[in-house]
């Protein structure tokens, strides 16, 4: 027996919206242009919900800057409380001459801290691109290439901004909520970093691009990946107060900035699939022992 039947399914997006093309060599560099582009594009333009960040960024900065030092002295009262200490446990472990290559914790304090350093993140982006290559997996190879394209393009903005702003940090401060001195110059900076780097924080700005990017990538793990990344970056804001490395109103500028970098980054590498309001029609051919089956497949995507 044969039939004939037309089959129409209303179809939702089961897909997440991209799909993810395996990386071509040192994409995450040449990508670097767009990101910075899409991250532009995504802080400054006139919708709504732009608006508002900014205007939580700057509130939230100005009021944190108000109570720095009580912050400051609270956290730090806390970490010797709790026998962490206050001070850089983190020792230099790699030397090419007299160029320190990595630092590396020893003690709790400096392990708290190094949730953030790049060398950190630069390991979680080299896990998921070893995991992608022996699992053959686009997606976690992708993640990979991101989180280095990100940690590339928001650390040439964020240097601009340390300059820009030129804050001291609070263990070598010389005036309360630290000194401000803009646009020092390239020698001058380098020389003193600590004396003009505070603003905004990189460490806090690099792990929210790298969770932000991992969020994107893996949306049905945000279950357990956002209490886990907010808890870890709560430990690491609170150690980089307590050590005397940032102001707290550092935080909101580096955050939003890391979060823009991630959600820009995690376009690179991806190409949508969906095409929305549209129809596709499949064949279908069904052969089973009694009947020959023969249909159309309508599928609407929305």
């Amino acid at each position: 027996m044969k039939s004939i039947f037309i089959f129409l399914i209303l179809y939702t997006r089961i897909v997440y919206g991209a799909f993810e093309e395996r990386p071509r060599p040192f994409q995450f560099i040449t990508d670097v242009p767009s990101t910075l582009k899409s991250a532009w594009d995504l802080s400054f333009n006139t919708k709504k919900e732009t608006l508002y960040a900014w205007g939580g960024i700057f509130l939230s900065t100005g009021l944190l800057i108000y109570y720095d030092e009580e912050i400051l002295s609270e956290f730090q009262r806390f970490g010797r409380k709790i026998g962490i200490g206050n001070g850089d446990g983190t020792t230099s472990f790699l030397k090419v001459g007299s160029i320190n290559i990595f630092r590396g914790p020893t003690d709790v304090g400096s392990t708290l801290y190094y949730l953030g350093d790049g060398w950190t993140h630069a390991f979680i982006g080299l896990g998921f691109v070893l995991t992608g290559l022996a699992k053959d997996s686009n997606r976690t190879l992708t993640t990979g290439s991101q989180i280095f394209n990100g940690m590339i393009s928001s650390t040439i903005v964020n240097q601009i901004a340390k300059r820009s702003f030129g804050r001291e940090s609070p263990y070598r401060k010389s005036a309360k909520r630290g000194r401000w001195r803009p646009f020092p110059s390239f020698s001058t900076y380098n020389n003193n970093i600590s004396k003009y780097d505070a603003m905004p924080t990189g460490h806090l700005m690099t792990a929210t691009m790298t969770f932000t990017i991992i969020d994107e990538n893996y949306p049905e793990q945000r279950y357990w990946l956002r209490p886990f990344a907010l808890t870890w970056m709560a430990l690491l804001g609170y150690q980089m107060v307590n050590n005397g490395v940032h102001w707290i109103s550092d935080y909101p500028l580096g955050i939003m900035m890391g979060y823009v970098f991630g959600k820009a980054a995690a376009k690179s590498g991806q190409t949508e699939v969906s095409q929305n309001g549209k129809w596709n029609f499949l064949p279908i051919y069904e052969v089973s022992p009694n009947e020959h089956v023969y249909g159309v497949a309508g599928l609407f995507s929305f």
